[in-house]
Formats: structure tokens, C-alpha cells, sequence
């Protein structure tokens, strides 16, 4: 847990009251707080006490200040500030409504093929400017896209966050550090890559494409093309095991989703498409919408 000591009403760093716990992630927790001078709305993301002594889980957290910051856009999470207080870092950003897909595609079990295209083509602008900038996510799924209503009658929002993991061009490395070594696998396995599940550290932005291959067909099917009883198992299906075809798993999808996800989730990434733009832009083909 974040240090016992932050709670409801708490004044992080003279400005940021803490209301409420609205979520975790994997190294922290997130409170709805406010800006006390600007009486504005805001997420406070709180690092916990176990990891606030380890400099590479504070290197980790910074990096994703630091990558989100960089990437200033409509679909990418907006980071205000990062800091630590009283040993406890923390990172404010924009409060985001609605939800994350994750739970959507948990509620609704299955997505339209308009719908899918729409959160694929956002979450491409999002990568597409990561990947101009020489960042690659590593960390793309449901869980970590956010789906937010838009105002007067506009199509939802959706925003990309948490580059927690994300691999930084040299020039933006947070403090010049090291955090990976070949080997080390990092990620949520079921959308890895194969070469980010062999923790390969030359990977580059078409990884993160596998990962949107992944996304689309759990958007459309409501399930992940690969399961298995272990971390492990998984691991091996990714590098090695068929893809399934879509359209056997829901009758109806067009053969040019099949044709589509075959080519996003072709193990050799020379012959993945190269950019998030060109996935999306045939994915609204692929999908007839």
C-alpha cells in the first residue's frame, strides 16, 4: 500500500488534497484528489511504501511521468506534475471519467465492428506518436486504455496511459538508467510479443503492434487467442503455437479480419504491418464499418 500516512484530506505537496481511492496498478494506487488552489479535479497516482526505497521502482515511475509528459495529446493521458513527498513519489494527471476497456469489453463481452474500429484508430494516434518519439509502450491493453465520454454528443475518447515499462529513446532516459536486461521479460504476457516474451531488448514499435493485433481480436471475439494454465505455458503458445482464425471463434467476422490478425501477429516483425496508422487504417477495411 501507498505510506499509511496519505488518506482522505490529505495535502500532497501543498497543493493536491486527496478525496478518494479510485484504483490501483501494479506499483501503486490512484486517489481522486483536488487542486487546492485551482480547485480543479485531479488523479493522484501514489507509488507504494514497499517499492519507495528501490531506485529502479522509482526510475520505473518517473519514466512514466516523464514518457507521458512528452507526449502531449488528445489520447494520451495528460501528466501535470511529478514528484516525491515525505519519501512517497507520486505523479498528478488529468482525472479521467468513464472506464477503462477492460471493463467494457467485461460488461459487454464483445464490441461492435464500428466501435473496435473507433478505439483502434485512437489508440494508433496514441502509438504513432510514442513510436515518432522512439518510445515503445510495452504495456498495451485493455486495462490500460481508457474509454471517456466526450462532450456535446462527440464520439467517446479514448486515451492511452501508464508507460510505467515503456522503453525510452536514449536521449529521454529517466536519469540515464538502465531497467532491462536481456532475459527480463516485462509486460502482461497475454498481449506480449514473441520478442518481448523472449526479453529480447532490441524490440522496437512493432511490438506494440502485436499488441494491438491482440486488442482488436479480444474487442471483437471477447477472448484472447491464446490461453494457457501457467505464466510459462503462455510464454511458449506466444513464440510458437498457430494463431487461431477469428472468424471460427465468432461466426460472422468478415475473412478480412482473419486476414488482418494474421498479418498483425506474424512472429517475424518485418512481416507485421510497420505502423499503428496503416493498422488502423486497414483494420476499417478488414472490419467493413
Amino acid at each position: 500500500m501507498a505510506a499509511e500516512r496519505w488518506r482522505a484530506g490529505s495535502v500532497l505537496a501543498d497543493r493536491y488534497q486527496l478525496t478518494e481511492p479510485i484504483g490501483r496498478g501494479g506499483m501503486g494506487e490512484v486517489w481522486r484528489a483536488e487542486h487546492t488552489r485551482l480547485k480543479s479535479p485531479v488523479a493522484v497516482k501514489l507509488l507504494d511504501e514497499g517499492f519507495a526505497d528501490q531506485p529502479e521502482a522509482i526510475t520505473r515511475f518517473m519514466r512514466e511521468a516523464q514518457a507521458s509528459a512528452a507526449l502531449r495529446g488528445p489520447h494520451i493521458v495528460q501528466v501535470l506534475d511529478f514528484g516525491i513527498e515525505e519519501g512517497t513519489p507520486y505523479i498528478a494527471m488529468e482525472l479521467l471519467l468513464g472506464e477503462s476497456l477492460r471493463e467494457r469489453i467485461d460488461r459487454e463481452k464483445t464490441l461492435t465492428p464500428a466501435v473496435t474500429v473507433r478505439v483502434v484508430g485512437q489508440v494508433a494516434k496514441a502509438v504513432a506518436r510514442a513510436h515518432k518519439q522512439g518510445i515503445v509502450h510495452r504495456d498495451l491493453k485493455p486495462g490500460n486504455i481508457h474509454v471517456c465520454p466526450a462532450d456535446d454528443g462527440e464520439d467517446e475518447i479514448v486515451k492511452v496511459l501508464d508507460f510505467g515499462i515503456a522503453k525510452l529513446s536514449p536521449g529521454m532516459s529517466a536519469g540515464g538508467a538502465q531497467l532491462t536486461a536481456t532475459g527480463q521479460i516485462l509486460g502482461t504476457a497475454a498481449y506480449m510479443s514473441p520478442e518481448q516474451a523472449r526479453g529480447r531488448m532490441d524490440l522496437d514499435h512493432r511490438s506494440d503492434l502485436w499488441s494491438l493485433a491482440i486488442i482488436a481480436y479480444q474487442c471483437v471475439t471477447g477472448s484472447l487467442p491464446l490461453t494457457a494454465r501457467s505464466g510459462v505455458d503462455l510464454i511458449l503458445a506466444i513464440v510458437s503455437q498457430p494463431m487461431p482464425r477469428p472468424s471460427a471463434v465468432a461466426p460472422g467476422l468478415s475473412p478480412g479480419f482473419d486476414s488482418w490478425f494474421e498479418r498483425g501477429t506474424r512472429r517475424a516483425p518485418d512481416e507485421r504491418f510497420q505502423s499503428a496508422i496503416e493498422m488502423a487504417e486497414t483494420l476499417r477495411t478488414a472490419l467493413a464499418t
